[in-house]
């Protein structure tokens, strides 16, 4: 299931702030790979592309945002 399809799928904050999670894990790897000595620069641009796509659907969804489940974990 891709990304896309998880946050479509879900049925609440957490399943948002779950595939979020684990799209940060599976770019990352990838990252690693391709580009070990520089993957953490690299992975900053790829966070803020996950982090918008995952508050937009929970804004969409549920007229709160990524600073809800922040606040949350807290």
């Amino acid at each position: 299931m891709t990304y896309k399809e998880d946050l479509e799928r879900s049925k609440s904050i957490l399943d948002i702030q779950q595939a979020y999670e684990r799209e940060c894990q599976r770019r990352f790897l990838i990252l690693q790979e391709m580009f070990p000595d520089d993957s953490a620069r690299m992975m900053l641009s790829e966070h803020l592309a996950i982090w918008l796509a995952a508050e937009k659907y929970a804004v969409g969804k549920f007229g709160i945002s990524d600073r809800h489940w922040i606040q949350e974990k807290i």
